[in-house]
């Protein structure tokens, strides 16, 4: 990597193989952790937090299975802007690491085609209960999980927080959503 100056940031340009690199540690990342929590806000502005268990697939989609009642689900329905943090616990500061997103989330369909159920929520199935099995292993577990809906969070952008690097070491990329794609690192 080559680290440019640029006032008092740094701009990372990355080689093709370093950007996988990154992708490659933030997937790694996602599959260890267990656990996101969301951030919406309702019609007032006023902000919730939920956590929720998460898969995730090769684009950073988050996938979730909640009810359509729950305060989030509700507040999704009416904007779809969320934020996401996932982040490994360790009470030591220098151990921190983790992610921030910021995106839209929407619900994955259940219509089925037929008898089968449609293919956008057969993937999202087979990747929550790759990564939660007990949830397919138990009937009832599978029951509930198919009377809720599954929501999926797509990321427009994403921050990587890596105190074991140094202190305040972060990378950011924008994944989309009308803006440009790209990484860089801004130290605190």
């Amino acid at each position: 990597m080559r680290i440019e100056s640029r006032r008092d940031s740094y701009a990372v340009r990355m080689t093709l193989p370093d950007r996988l690199a990154f992708d490659q540690e933030v997937s790694l990342f996602l599959a260890t952790c267990r656990t996101a929590a969301i951030a919406t806000v309702d019609d007032d502005g006023a902000p919730h937090a939920a956590n929720v268990q998460y898969a995730h697939d090769e684009d950073f989609r988050l996938y979730w299975v909640s009810s359509p009642g729950s305060v989030h689900s509700e507040n999704v329905t009416r904007n779809a802007r969320a934020a996401v943090t996932v982040y490994a616990h360790d009470d030591r500061a220098e151990n921190i690491h983790g992610l921030q997103l910021r995106g839209t989330v929407s619900t994955v369909t259940d219509e089925r085609d037929g008898d089968a159920p449609h293919p956008d929520w057969q993937r999202v199935w087979e990747l929550y209960t790759a990564k939660f099995a007990f949830v397919a292993s138990s009937p009832q577990l599978k029951a509930a999980v198919e009377r809720q809906r599954f929501y999926c969070f797509t990321p427009a952008w994403l921050r990587w927080i890596d105190n074991r690097v140094h202190f305040g070491f972060k990378v950011e990329k924008a994944l989309g959503h009308g803006t440009p794609a790209g990484v860089w690192v801004e130290p605190d």
